[in-house]
């Protein structure tokens, strides 16, 4: 029988990877506990639990597992499990807690699952300060004279998590036009990559500065820019990998001299509007 012992590692920044391998019973429950209680104070983001070395678990390890969801949840942490076999699985369910406890087969799907989740928040927190309407994409194009009259500005800091923001931003403006989730998605990639160009080259000391993401409909379909005060985009970025990506997920992509300095990539995406 393999004695109790954990293992700990960190999959992504700020997630506690916790494997469990032996015999969870009353006769670990104390080094159990304190496991678990160490790994919620170490994570930052979320732990998961992998239960993928453990060879047994009775009352008192699924009383600890149950016990730990609930404080990692009054951290404000993001909670899982990784691995169930199909006796614990009918165990949990005769239980009636597998409804309701976070189970992933793999740690990469709990990863994933969690990205989704975040995406969403920050959508939802993106849709109350601007008034964006967000949809999942896929709706019919609205008729072209009124697409005209859609716009979105935002101004964000030089910081590398607003480029989340900018993207999502606008993933939810596309989705209003009746693009698909893999339209959406090419997006996503692009904004990514000309915000990543900003905080990169334009600056010298990014952090104090801001760069401007905005959206609007035109003839040909969903134009996006992204636009800096700085130095101006070197000439070898235009021949850059992140350069090469924005073309090739984008109808068109330009770099032009901004009015006050610095640079504007355009990016247009086409849409068939409808009549």
């Amino acid at each position: 029988m393999m004695s109790f012992k954990t293992t700990r590692s960190e999959p992504l920044t700020g997630v506690v990877l916790l494997e469990l391998h032996g015999s969870l019973d009353a006769s670990v429950q104390d080094p159990l506990t304190e496991a678990l209680r160490q790994a919620i104070r170490e994570a930052q983001k979320g732990l998961l639990i992998s239960l993928r070395n453990t060879e047994f678990i009775d009352s008192s390890g699924i009383g600890s597992l149950l016990r730990a969801w609930g404080e990692a949840e009054n951290e404000g942490l993001r909670f899982g499990v990784v691995f169930l076999s199909p006796r614990l699985q009918h165990l949990l369910d005769a239980l009636g807690v597998l409804t309701t406890l976070p189970v992933f087969p793999t740690v990469s799907d709990a990863l994933k699952e969690w990205e989704i989740q975040e995406q969403r928040e920050v959508m939802e927190e993106v849709r109350e300060e601007t008034g964006l309407v967000t949809g999942v994409g896929g709706a019919p194009p609205p008729p072209i004279e009124a697409a005209r009259a859609w716009m979105m500005e935002i101004r964000l800091g030089c910081d590398p998590k607003m480029i989340q923001i900018a993207r999502l931003a606008c993933a939810g403006f596309a989705s209003q036009l009746g693009l698909g989730l893999d339209e959406i998605e090419d997006i996503k990639l692009a904004v990514s990559e000309a915000c990543t160009n900003v905080l990169q080259h334009a600056y010298q000391e990014p952090m104090a500065h801001t760069f401007t993401v905005r959206c609007r409909v035109e003839e040909q379909g969903l134009v996006v820019e992204v636009v800096d005060q700085g130095k101006g985009l070197p000439p070898d970025r235009t021949t850059s990998l992140g350069t090469m990506i924005m073309t090739s997920v984008m109808d068109d992509v330009r770099f032009l001299p901004g009015e006050r300095g610095g640079t504007v990539v355009r990016m247009v995406k086409r849409v068939r509007f409808t009549p």
